[in-house]
Order: C-alpha cells, then structure tokens, then sequence
C-alpha cells in the first residue's frame, strides 16, 4: 500500500510540474505583454501632438542615424539606472511616419524593433537576440511606439517562478505524503493484531474474527470473511454429521454380510448354504444402493456438477432411466407405466438422472407385489405460491403411502416412515430434495394411484426462450 501511495504521489508530482511549467509559461508571457502594451500607451499619451512635426534631425555623429535624439539625451547617475536598462532587456523607439527614429533607449538597436509597424505582438530576432515586442500606433498613423523585451529575461523570471512553485509544491506533497503513510501505518495496525490473532488459532477454530477495532473501511471486508467462515463451519459440520451418519448406516449391512457369510460356511446342506447366500446376496445389493447413495449425496453436497447445466428432453431422460427399472419391476412383480409428454427443461442431465431412479426405486420398493407404478412428464399449470406454467415429473404408485403427518419429514436426510420395516436407507428422497433445490423446483406429495398410495411431484420452470 505505501508503495502504491509513493508511486501515486510521485505521479501528482510529475503532473503538477508540467502543469506549474505550462501555466507558468502562459503566465509570464502575458504578464509582459501586459506590461509591454501598457508601457506602450503610456508613451503614446505623453507625446505632445503639436511638438512631433517640429523635432528637428540632430546632426550625425560616428555614423549615428539622422534623427536618433537619443544622442543629445540627459545623463542619470549609475546608481539610479534601472536594472533593465543594465541587462539590456525592456526598450522602445518613437517612430515619426515610420522612417525617423525621434527617441529610443540607449540599448535599443538603431533599426524598427517591429519593421512592418503593424500594431500588436510580435517575437523578432535582431542581431542574434529574441525580442518580444509590442507595436502601437496614434489615429492617424504618424507616430509608432514600439515597445521591447528580451525573450531571455522573459525566460529567467518563467524558470524562476517556475522552481520557486515547484518547491513549494514538492514541499507539500512530501508533507502529505508524510502524514499519509502516518494514517496507514496507525490505520494497519488492528489488521497486523488480526494476523496474529488468526495465526495463534487452533486447527478448525472457526469463530468470527471480532471488527470493532478495525477502520469502518475494513468493516465490510471483515463481515463478508465472518459470512464465509460461517459457510464452511455448517459446511464442515454438516461434513462430520454425514460421515457419522453414513457409518451408522453401513454398520448394519456390513454386520449382516458378515454374519450370513459365516452362516453359509458354516452351513451343513446345500439348501441351507443357497438360503444364506441368497440373503448375503440381498443384502450386498442393499449395501451397493446404499454406497451409490451416499456418494451421490457426497457430490451434490460438494456441487461438483453445478455448472453443468444444458437444456434437455425431460421425456427421453424418462424413458431411458425407467427402462433401467424394467426387469427389478418383473422379478418383484410389479409394473411400471410411462406418460411421457416431449417437455423440455434446464437442469444437469446426471443429477436429474439420480433423482428419476430414486423416485422410481423408492416407489418399486414400498409397492406390494402386484402393485403399479406411472411415471410422467409434461407442461403444466402450477398452483399455489408460484402460479404459471411449469415442466413437472410425477412419480405415483399404489401401494400403502405415508400418513400425511410423514410428508414434510421423508425429505430429510436417514429419515425412515415408522412401519416400514426398515426398507430403505432415508437416503433417496433427501437426493431427491437437494437436486430439485439445485434446478430451483418445487415438490409437491400427495395420494398416489386410486386413491391410494403415494405421489411425488416435481415442478421444474420454464426454461427460457421455450416454444410449446
């Protein structure tokens, strides 16, 4: 920050040097003209106008030009000579017609300062020095005053005032830069306590960093790193809640593998070794679909396939994860129906893939025998707190349903319907919740088929720039 700083002012500097040198320069040629044009007028006014006609031509001496009256002019004392007139610098001539010299200052050359007597400013060159010169004229044209300054004077003062602004000006800024670097340094200091408060903590201490002794500046910046400190505690706690979860739930399986196992080796007939395998066999698939489960839940938890999201045929994707269910449904007796209607949706094809299969596993698996399944989708009108169009998936069966009082409870995480004999993992419908979240849907439950059973309705929005 202090290098920023020094390189900002170091820039102000270099800025208010050409700025200073710019408007001094302008400044100081319009000083002089001023002068000069008033000097000019001056002149002009104190001329006699019945006296100029009658100013005879002085004779020439040491080949002085005729008319030249300066050479009869009166001597002052050294001591009362302007300093101008020492340096040679401010000078004018008194022109009669334009051809006769009637007066000029001693310094001033012999020939026109300004040869065309054109009235205004001009900048000569006579025997190697630069003039600026100003030329005034009476009404009618008869007497010329020409008025004179070198350039080189003009020049001198423009540089002098010029570095006299200029230290003043570098004077300040190095003061203001002084007291600013006093400002950061005393303004930095809670952030360097802040530091060493941070680096004293213990692994996974995640408590909010405290922002009163901080500058008001800074306060925002602290508040939204408290906000992101708080995101990832519920995130880690959430972590370390999943894992003890996730290891109760595989304890059982992975106890009942082990015991049918020894079952089977311990078995005495081949009758009894097929039963026990056939139920290791059960629960092995149970503990696949549990795993699978757990690391779909991991992955959405973790958002790896958010930025995923394209428009699809939600009807294509029906087809093909219901068809995956086609000979599970048979082998337990059970139907699946399909009323797919072409519909299109904005969503991540994978996680509305994982939602599909658990709607359509959850209803195979608390089916009786016998019992059906539909699976729909289409264009629908919503109800309720989001009126208008929508895309909805509709998973229904006939089988015993949840009590009403269940319904808003089966979408937690491990959360299992009293009576349900422990099929399922309270996995699925929570995979089901998330992912409609991440496709901002809405779910709706109710009756399933006849009037019986359970129904899971899933509205997702219209995607934009949709045509029916």
């Amino acid at each position: 920050m202090l290098t920023v700083m020094t390189f900002t002012i170091l820039l102000c500097w270099v800025c208010a040097l050409g700025g200073l040198m710019t408007y001094t320069s302008q400044s100081q040629t319009s000083v002089w003209d001023t002068k000069l044009q008033a000097i000019a007028t001056r002149i002009m006014l104190v001329i006699p106008a019945d006296k100029v006609g009658d100013m005879q031509d002085p004779p020439s001496v040491d080949g002085q030009i005729p008319g030249d009256v300066t050479q009869a002019r009166l001597k002052l004392r050294e001591d009362a000579l302007d300093a101008s007139e020492k340096q040679n610098s401010l000078n004018f001539q008194i022109w009669e017609n334009g051809k006769r010299l009637i007066g000029r200052t001693p310094n001033a050359p012999a020939t026109p300062l300004q040869p065309s007597f054109v009235d205004g400013f001009s900048s000569v060159t006579i025997d190697g020095q630069r003039w600026r010169v100003f030329s005034l004229s009476d009404s009618t044209n008869s007497v010329f005053v020409q008025v004179a300054n070198l350039h080189s004077l003009i020049d001198r003062e423009m540089r002098h005032e010029a570095f006299t602004a200029l230290g003043i000006t570098t004077a300040l800024l190095v003061f203001v830069g002084f007291l600013m670097a006093c400002a950061v340094r005393k303004s930095l200091e809670p952030i360097k306590d802040l530091d060493s408060a941070v680096r004293a903590r213990h692994k996974f201490d995640l408590t909010p960093l405290p922002a009163v002794p901080l500058p008001t500046e800074l306060q925002p910046l602290v508040a939204s790193f408290n906000h992101l400190l708080k995101q990832l505690d519920q995130a880690i706690e959430g972590e370390r809640r999943f894992i003890g979860d996730a290891a109760h739930e595989l304890r059982t399986p992975l106890s009942a593998l082990q015991a049918h196992g020894q079952i089977a080796l311990r078995a005495s007939t081949v009758e009894a070794k097929d039963a026990a395998l056939v139920k290791l066999l059960a629960v092995a698939q149970r503990s696949t679909r549990l795993s699978d489960q757990l690391l779909d839940l991991a992955r959405l938890d973790a958002g790896v396939n958010v930025s995923h999201q394209g428009t699809s045929d939600l009807s294509e994707l029906l087809v093909y994860v219901a068809h995956e269910f086609d000979i599970h449904a048979q082998q337990n007796g059970r139907s699946i129906s399909l009323a797919p209607e072409p519909c299109r949706i904005a969503c991540n094809v994978d996680e509305i893939g994982i939602l599909l299969r658990n709607l359509i596993d959850n209803a195979l698996r608390y089916t009786t025998p016998g019992g059906r399944v539909r699976v729909s989708c289409g264009y629908g009108q919503s109800t309720g707190s989001t009126p208008g169009e929508h895309v909805f998936l509709e998973v229904a069966d006939d089988g015993p349903g949840v009590p009403q009082s269940e319904h808003a409870h089966i979408f937690e995480r491990f959360h299992r319907v009293p009576g349900s004999g422990g099929r399922g993992s309270g996995i699925g419908l929570s995979l089901v919740a998330g992912i409609a979240q991440l496709h901002n849907a809405v779910i709706h439950t109710g009756t399933g088929l006849d009037e019986r059973g359970f129904r899971v309705r899933v509205q997702f929005p219209m995607p934009p720039d949709t045509e029916r």
